[in-house]
Formats: structure tokens, C-alpha cells, sequence
């Protein structure tokens, strides 16, 4: 028997040979095509859900300060971008990739509101991305350029406003 196998000979003709040049080659291309028709359909679903080379067509800078319990609370830099301070991710589609629409870049109390749709954003959406439900059961006294606000979550930003949130225990 095993002389047999040691008698087939391999053929050697140019449409034998053609044939396994031809095996091979789909053995490596095929696995790459797939691996590619993957990757572009990922990097679509991406692009379509947070806006990849989307651009920023609303851009305001409200200003915020805060106190809590009558001391003034530094509000911290990266809010909306580090994930520790990354609480609340429902805006995410209005936004660049990597950070929320309502942000900041540094501690002056300055929130970027960059999105690539225009809504209105508000107050209470900027506190969710920020704090989460910290503010639950806590007495908080809202005034807009001085003038008092009742419905603080619901204040719509506005361009260089400025915000002042007393939050008391």
C-alpha cells in the first residue's frame, strides 16, 4: 500500500501547477477581504452613531459657578472627556468622538457646549454628564446672570451666561 502513495506522482502540468497557485492565493486573500469588509463596516456603524468627520455646527460658552454648602467649589477640568468624570453618556450622538457635547477643557467654569446638531442643552443634561444623581435630596438655588431660576435642570444654556448654582446639604 504505501508503495502506491509513493508511486501517484504530484502532476506538474501548468494547469495542475495554476490550480495551487490559485488555493493559495484565496487562502491568504480571502481571510484579508473578510477581516476588511469587517473593519469598514464597524468604522460606518462608528461614523453613523458618533459623527466621525461630523462637524461642530453649535458652539456656546456658558460659565458656571458653583458653591456647596457656601463654599466655592472648583469645578474641575475634563469633565465630559476623563471617564471618571464621565457619568451620564445619553448625548454622545451630538457630539465628537471621546467626549460628551457638553464638556470642559480646564477649572475656570467655563462649559463648552460643542455639537454637531443644533438642540438646546441644559443645565440638568451638563449636571448628569458631570455628578450623575449626586444632587439627589439636595436643596440647590439656581440664578442666571442674577436672576433667580426655579427649574434649574430644565435652564436652557445661552452664550457667555453666567450660572451660579448654590448647593446646600
Amino acid at each position: 500500500m504505501k508503495d502506491k502513495i509513493n508511486d501517484i506522482k504530484r502532476d506538474d502540468s501548468y494547469l495542475a501547477a495554476s490550480r495551487r497557485r490559485r488555493k493559495r492565493y484565496l487562502k491568504t486573500i480571502i481571510p484579508i477581504l473578510a477581516a476588511a469588509i469587517v473593519l469598514g463596516v464597524v468604522v460606518a456603524t462608528q461614523a453613523q452613531e458618533h459623527g466621525f468627520g461630523a462637524k461642530i455646527i453649535y458652539h456656546i460658552h456658558p460659565r458656571l459657578n458653583v458653591t456647596v454648602d457656601g463654599k466655592p467649589m472648583t469645578i474641575p477640568a475634563n469633565i465630559g472627556i476623563n471617564s471618571s468624570m464621565y457619568k451620564d453618556h445619553s448625548l454622545d450622538k451630538y457630539s465628537m468622538p471621546g467626549m460628551a457635547p457638553l464638556h470642559t477643557h480646564d477649572s475656570s467654569g467655563t462649559v463648552h457646549v460643542e455639537s454637531t446638531v443644533n438642540r438646546n442643552y441644559t443645565l440638568g443634561e451638563f449636571l448628569n454628564i458631570w455628578l450623575g444623581p449626586e444632587l439627589n435630596g439636595k436643596t440647590v438655588k439656581t440664578t442666571v446672570d442674577g436672576k433667580p431660576v426655579s427649574d434649574f435642570r430644565n435652564h436652557v444654556f445661552r452664550d457667555k451666561e453666567q450660572i451660579n448654582l448654590a448647593i446646600n446639604k
